[in-house]
């Protein structure tokens, strides 16, 4: 598993400064090239202002050039698909693109808001076949107040279920620029299990033997999604990194629901890793 090529879905919304401005950070795992992605479905995209198309085409080359001064080779793609479905649209170009991580803001306007307040958030989830990375937007787009994807890779949270699903996204860290992380195996709990210690420890020499720079592990009991928000905001961890899908694994209510909730709830940058990866 490696990430070089990484496409950025836009709605040119004001949160698109700050989604821009982040991808030059994520050289710092890997990425090499950037692929601008906008597609319009509706008359009037934005709610207010009717489209026009020279207008984005002129937005999405002043982004272009700002991550190619950044050192990242870019282009960009607009497709007006009116009456169609944004996120068929979406999964659809990721394959045409070959794009091999696709990065989408957690909070903004119309396509984006929706991707995480409803049923879009859990199709994205499931049926993306390659790995997602959903950035947490400010509540005040440009002003700098929160911080998109600075330093990613600084601490990670690690959460595993012990399942096949769960154990594919320990893959990532093959990547050498991922392994220079501080990385915090998490395993959540909701009653005690015999020889779940024995698995975590596993897991960390696993990431130890591979190369990753520091491995700590931790158990917690709870409810799954609550502990891992919580742990991230609490112990100031720079990414969450988790399974995103289990379907067919029967492991799915753990991949599926909890993966989704945490992408909901948590103000941290949230790498989810398919199941098919």
């Amino acid at each position: 598993m490696k990430f070089t090529h990484a496409m950025l879905a836009l709605d040119l919304s004001p949160s698109t400064e700050d989604l821009v401005q982040g991808m030059a950070d994520l050289k710092e795992i890997g990425i090499q090239k950037v692929t601008l992605f906008t597609v319009v479905t509706k008359e009037y995209p934005n709610g207010q202002e009717k489209f026009e198309q020279a207008v984005y085409e002129s937005k999405l080359t002043d982004h272009a050039e700002y991550l190619e001064e950044k050192g990242l080779e870019t282009e960009w793609v607009l497709k007006v698909e009116k009456g169609s479905y944004a996120p068929t649209e979406i999964l659809r170009s990721m394959n045409e693109i070959g794009a091999d991580l696709l990065v989408i803001g957690n909070k903004g306007h119309n396509l984006l808001a929706d991707m995480l307040l409803g049923s879009v958030a859990s199709e994205m989830i499931h049926r993306a076949k390659v790995p997602l990375l959903l950035l947490r937007i400010s509540d005040k787009p440009g002003k700098g107040e929160v911080s998109i994807c600075r330093n990613i890779r600084r601490s990670v949270l690690l959460p595993i279920d012990f399942s096949e699903a769960g154990d594919k996204a320990m893959k990532a860290f093959e990547q050498e620029e991922l392994r220079d992380s501080s990385v915090t195996v998490l395993n959540v709990q909701t009653m005690p299990k015999e020889g779940e210690k024995e698995k975590l420890q596993e897991r960390a020499d696993y990431l130890k033997r591979i190369g990753v720079r520091e491995v700590q592990s931790e158990t917690k009991h709870g409810n799954i999604w609550i502990e891992i928000t919580e742990y991230a905001d609490k112990n100031d961890m720079s990414m969450i990194l988790m399974g995103s899908q289990g379907k067919g694994y029967a492991e799915d209510v753990f991949i599926g629901s909890n993966s989704l909730r945490v992408a909901r709830h948590t103000s941290k940058p949230l790498l989810l890793i398919p199941a098919n990866k």
